[in-house]
This record gives C-alpha cells, structure tokens and sequence, in this order.
C-alpha cells in the first residue's frame, strides 16, 4: 500500500513538472532579426564576421543557433573547422547576436547562408560575397582612380598647348614690331641721306652713316 502511494506522489510530481516545463516552453518567444538582402563583401583570406539578431521573451534558456549554407534548395549545416567559429554574445535580457567569423575566407566561401534558432525560426538570407584574390585586389581597389587621371591629364595637356599658343604669339608680335623699327630706320637713315649737302670729294659710307651735319 505505501509502496503504490509513493508510486502515485512521483507520477503526480513527474506530471506536474512536465506541465510547467510544457507552459513555460509555449511562453518562450524567439525572433530571428535579420534585414533582407543583407550583403557581407570581403576580400579572400581576409577576416569576415557576418551576424543575425536574436530576441526573446518568456525563455528560460539561451538560444540555440546554428548556421547552414544553401545548396540549390536545402541549406546545408556547417561543419565548424580551424577556418570557421561561431559566437554568442548576450546584448540585453532579451536580446543577443550571434556570429560567424570567417578566419581566412577563400572564393568557396562565398554564397547565401542562414541563422536558425532550434528547428523553427530561420532567417532571411544572407549573401556572402567574396571578391578577387589578393595579388589582383589592389588593382581593383584602384580602379576609381584612373577616370580622375584621364580627366588631370586632359587638363594638363589643355594648359600646355594654350601656353605654347600664347608664347608663339608674343614671338610672333616681337618679330613683326622689332622688323617694324627696322623698317623705320632705313627710312629714316635714307631721308637723311637725301637731304644731306655733301661737298663732291666726300664720300659716305652707308653701312656707318647714322647722321650727318653739314655747316656752310
């Protein structure tokens, strides 16, 4: 008889539990938060770390996050490796992150993957991207540089051709004025010859001849 009762307490105690347990599970809510079209770019063998935003109400229990990688229509779970880690860090009572760090990440890294809490919440997806290898990213990473080249050197050649425009000029204007005055002064030296009263014994030379004054 007291045997049968104490097997009758434990079931009741068992089923007692087991019903908090069961109310305190319905009470727990878990939100995976992760914008649409997130976009995680990086540069092979370089560090990534890409997250998802979990909140909860009612839980008496930490999250259990796991991530997996889409292939066609199934998303496949990662198997954790010297390359890859997951974390979990408590922001608020109610709120944390989860992480998945790429330690060096290679062109097979890249793809879509997913954050899922237990077996029901999944999020949205998330494109890793994952651009050239090392030796080629400075070239690429240069790239927005060369239309202002083209656009300095366009202007250094303008000012070059419109300062050698000007400089043929001034030589130009120089050359006319200086056989101007050259003109004028063989005119000139010419009128003076002219006019001059010279006895017929003198004779002149009119390479030397500048001016000549002549006294009766």
């Amino acid at each position: 008889m007291i045997h049968c009762n104490l097997v009758a307490s434990l079931l009741l105690l068992s089923l007692s539990v087991s019903g908090t347990t069961n109310r305190s599970e319905l009470q727990c809510v878990q939100m995976i938060r992760v914008p649409r079209n997130t976009v995680f770019r990086a540069r092979v063998m370089t560090e990534l770390k890409i997250n998802c935003t979990i909140t909860q109400h009612g839980c008496h229990r930490s999250p259990q996050v796991s991530w997996c990688k889409i292939y066609g229509n199934h998303c496949k779970a990662l198997n954790l490796s010297n390359y890859i880690e997951t974390e979990w860090k408590e922001m608020t009572e109610h709120k944390g992150m989860a992480f998945l760090t790429f330690l060096k990440l290679s062109m097979e890294d890249a793809g879509l993957y997913r954050c899922k809490e237990g077996d029901n919440s999944v999020s949205h997806v998330i494109n890793v991207t994952v651009t050239g290898d090392m030796n080629t990213s400075p070239k690429n990473d240069l790239q927005w540089v060369w239309p202002y080249v083209y656009i300095c050197t366009g202007i250094a050649g303008l000012v070059l051709v419109m300062a050698v425009t000007l400089l043929y000029a001034v030589r130009r204007q120089g050359r006319k004025s200086t056989g101007k005055d050259m003109a004028c002064k063989n005119q000139c030296i010419k009128t003076q010859k002219s006019d001059l009263l010279l006895p017929p014994h003198l004779c002149l030379n009119s390479d030397l001849l500048t001016s000549v004054i002549y006294r009766v």
